[in-house]
């Protein structure tokens, strides 16, 4: 998977959704039960809009290392997880989505 360059509280809370996403798709698939690496997700969602990028960013990147089973997720997951993520943020699809 290629690095993802976050600039800004929009495209944080953006990867974020995105995150929670697989998170959810990741306990489907695996029929695991333990839901908190995607509920700090949704807090950090909620953080995002209440604190500094630098320190919303920060709380990502300590989450996001936990996250070490992504190349268990075929591209039509990682592809639903992203368009949930449209949906949640109001955002259009993209016609020519290159993922």
């Amino acid at each position: 998977m290629n690095e993802i360059k976050i600039e800004n509280s929009f495209q944080l809370e953006f990867i974020a959704h995105y995150s929670m996403h697989l998170e959810n798709l990741y306990l489907e698939i695996t029929g695991g039960k333990d839901t908190k690496q995607r509920d700090r997700y949704t807090q950090l969602i909620e953080f995002i809009n209440q604190a500094p990028f630098d320190l919303a960013f920060e709380k990502y990147k300590q989450i996001a290392l936990a996250d070490t089973y992504i190349h268990l997720l075929s591209e039509s997951m990682l592809s639903q997880a992203k368009r949930l993520a449209y949906l949640d943020l109001n955002l259009p699809w993209p016609e020519q989505a290159d993922w």
